[in-house]
């Protein structure tokens, strides 16, 4: 499926005559069907980002679009289509219930973990965000944070051919310490409830 997407995206950039900047009218119209549909990784488009305007600018670029897509869905899905994505995605949700539950405990937390590591595909984040009680604000916060690590963390993986060995070690050194703040502010904020669901667990 990974190398089909790749082919039509390199297609379509072909056939459209685009490089350099101009791909992001491509990429930033894809971006937003997958923060929808989520039909392919949204590393492809980080991947393609970072060639062509560099590691750093890449995966800005990348993150305010990600950025982006996620709001796009979350409002539509809250405002208008609400009732709609409840009744289309009602049953499909319920095998993601713990992470629900968490999404409900935790806020930006579960949203930064879920977004980090693609344990649930990113339209169904978008979708589950939008039918909880998460309050605007701390979806806002929850996506940036989430898509700041993961592009971070994807992007350097993805660059690693086409930057020196030194620089790479940077990029990912830099994205352990930043986990790392991560994790003891998230520890700080829920030592309380870490220690709940450690008693409910061992009940």
């Amino acid at each position: 499926m990974t190398d089909m997407v790749n082919a039509w995206i390199d297609w379509l950039l072909q056939a459209l005559g685009l490089s350099g900047p101009a791909i992001l009218l491509v990429t930033i119209p894809l971006a937003l069907l997958q923060s929808l549909f989520g039909f392919f990784p949204f590393v492809i488009l980080i991947v393609l980002h970072v060639s062509v305007f560099d590691v750093i600018c890449g995966m800005l670029i990348s993150w305010m679009i990600c950025n982006l897509g996620g709001l796009f869905v979350f409002y539509l899905s809250r405002r208008y289509l609400f009732h709609w994505f409840d009744r289309r995605w009602g049953r499909k949700l319920k095998r993601y219930d713990k992470w629900q539950r968490y999404l409900n405990r935790y806020g930006i937390w579960t949203l930064v973990l879920l977004r980090t590591i693609p344990i649930i595909p990113n339209n169904v984040i978008n979708i589950m965000s939008a039918v909880s009680t998460l309050p605007h604000s701390a979806f806002i916060w929850g996506t940036a944070l989430g898509n700041l690590s993961y592009i971070w963390l994807f992007g350097t993986i993805g660059s690693s051919l086409i930057v020196p060995r030194e620089e790479w070690g940077i990029y990912l050194t830099s994205y352990g310490m930043f986990i790392i703040v991560l994790l003891a502010v998230f520890i700080w904020k829920h030592w309380g409830h870490l220690q709940e669901d450690k008693r409910e667990r061992m009940v």
